[in-house]
């Protein structure tokens, strides 16, 4: 597993366990949340799919 694959991974289960974009963002070293947009359209292309299974608190 590379490093771009752990960031990757680990920002999409951050985005679908509710954390907010803006907190990714930082915890990823963005200066912009906009660069932290790009894990979102994962969750759109599919959207229903990845959510099977996960439980929201």
């Amino acid at each position: 597993m590379s490093a771009h694959t752990f960031r990757h991974s680990f920002a999409i289960h951050f985005l679908l366990h509710g954390r907010l974009l803006k907190y990714v963002s930082q915890l990823l070293g963005y200066k912009l949340v906009d660069s932290t947009e790009i894990y979102t359209n994962v969750l759109i292309v599919d959207g229903a799919h990845f959510l099977d299974g996960v439980d929201f608190h």
